[in-house]
C-alpha cells in the first residue's frame, strides 16, 4: 500500500523548544477545596492639598470652613492688624517725644528767669527768694524741685511746696504753711513757742500783754487767732529749738489727753496747764477749770467732769478728777466768770 509521505509528521530536531501543551495537572481526589482569594489592597485615603501647596502624605483631607467661621476670622485677622499697627505708631510717638525733649531740656528758650511767690502769713516773699536757690542755667525742663523743697523747708513755717512752670521762664512756687497745734509759754513768762501738729517747734512768739492783762491771757488770746491751744506753765527744761522735735513729757501727757478725749470734749478746751506730768490741768470754754492729774483713765476721767457739767447748770466752776474713784467739784453763782477766758473765780462753795 501506498503511503502519503506528506502526512508524515515532521522529525523533532535535538535542542529545539517544543510548542506543545503543558502536562495537565494531577486531579486529587477527595472533597473539593474552595480557591484562596488574596485581600484586596487598602486604599489610602484621599488627601486634598492646602490652596497654594502640596498635600503633606498621610495627613486627612479636612472639609472646607463654613461661611460665618471664615469671616469671624477673618475679622480676627485685620483687628490685630489694626492693634498692631496703632501699637507700632504710638512707639514711634514715644520715641520722638522722648527726643524732643532730651533736646529742649536743656535748652536756654525755657531757662528759669524768674520765680513767683504769693506770702503767707508767716512766710515772705524774701524767705522764698533767699532759701528756693534755684542753680545758674536751670531751665523749666530740668530744674530739681526736690532740692529746692528741701532748702525751702528749712524755714520752720514751710510744710511743704508745689510748682508750677509757666512758659517761656517763670517758676511759680506754693507753699502750705505748718499748722500750729499750740501755744507753748515758756516758764520766763515772756516768750511762747508754736508747736505744730507732727510736734516740730516752729518759731518763738513774744508777748506783749495790754495794760491790765495778765502773759496767760496776752497768750491765749493769740492762741485764739491762730486757733490753737495755749499750754501753759511748762518747767524749764522744755527748751525748743525752731525745727526739732519736742520730746518733753509733760507735752505728751497734754497730748495724751487731748487725743483721748472724745472729739466734741476735746474742743471745750481752749487751755492746758502742765507744771509736771502728774498735774496737768484745763480750762474748757465755759469757764470751768478741771483737775487731770496723771494721763491715766482718762475716758473716765472725761465721763466724770462731764456728768458734773449736765447736772450743776452752769454753777461748777472747779472740777477735781485726779483721783477718779473720789471727784469733787466746787459751785459758785458769780457774774464775774466768764465763759472761756481761763479766769478762776473764788469759790464760795464746795462739795465732795
Amino acid at each position: 500500500m501506498a503511503v502519503d509521505k506528506s502526512r508524515r509528521p515532521t522529525p523533532r530536531k535535538r535542542g529545539s523548544k517544543s510548542a506543545s501543551r503543558p502536562a495537565a495537572a494531577p486531579v486529587r481526589t477527595g472533597s473539593p477545596v474552595a480557591p484562596r482569594r488574596s485581600a484586596p489592597a487598602k486604599r489610602a485615603p484621599r488627601v486634598s492639598p492646602p490652596a497654594g501647596g502640596r498635600a503633606r502624605p498621610g495627613a486627612a483631607a479636612k472639609s472646607p470652613a463654613p461661611p460665618r467661621e471664615r469671616r469671624i476670622r477673618h475679622q480676627r485677622a485685620n483687628v490685630v492688624r489694626v492693634v498692631l499697627t496703632v501699637a507700632a505708631a504710638l512707639v514711634a510717638l514715644a520715641v520722638v517725644v522722648t527726643v524732643a525733649l532730651f533736646a529742649l531740656r536743656n535748652s536756654s528758650v525755657f531757662a528759669i528767669t524768674s520765680i513767683e511767690f504769693e506770702p503767707t502769713e508767716h512766710v515772705s516773699a524774701e524767705d522764698v527768694q533767699s532759701l528756693a536757690r534755684v542753680p545758674e542755667g536751670a531751665t523749666l525742663l530740668n530744674v530739681d524741685t526736690d532740692a529746692i523743697e528741701e532748702s525751702l523747708r528749712k524755714n520752720p513755717w514751710i510744710a511743704s511746696a508745689s510748682f508750677s512752670r509757666i512758659p517761656p521762664g517763670t517758676l511759680k512756687i506754693t507753699v502750705e504753711e505748718q499748722r500750729p497745734a499750740a501755744l507753748v509759754v515758756m516758764s520766763s513768762g515772756t516768750v511762747a513757742w508754736y508747736l505744730s501738729e507732727d510736734n516740730t517747734w516752729i518759731e518763738p512768739a513774744k508777748l506783749e500783754p495790754a495794760e491790765g492783762q495778765s502773759v496767760n491771757d496776752a497768750a491765749l488770746a493769740i492762741a485764739q487767732a491762730q486757733g490753737c491751744l495755749l499750754i501753759a506753765d511748762v518747767p524749764s527744761t522744755v527748751d525748743p529749738k525752731a525745727g526739732s522735735q519736742a520730746t518733753d513729757e509733760v507735752l505728751d501727757a497734754v497730748s495724751q489727753f487731748q487725743d483721748g478725749f472724745s472729739s466734741d470734749f476735746a474742743s471745750q478746751v481752749v487751755c492746758y496747764s502742765a507744771p509736771s506730768t502728774e498735774n496737768v490741768s484745763c480750762v474748757l470754754e465755759s469757764g470751768v477749770e478741771v483737775s487731770l492729774g496723771a494721763a491715766t483713765e482718762i475716758s473716765l476721767k472725761e465721763s466724770i467732769v462731764q456728768g458734773y457739767l449736765d447736772q450743776s447748770d452752769g454753777q461748777v466752776v472747779r472740777i477735781n478728777v485726779r483721783v477718779p474713784s473720789n471727784p469733787a467739784y466746787r459751785v459758785i453763782d458769780s457774774p464775774n466768770v466768764q465763759a472761756g477766758d481761763g479766769v478762776a473765780a473764788q469759790d464760795e462753795g464746795s462739795q465732795e
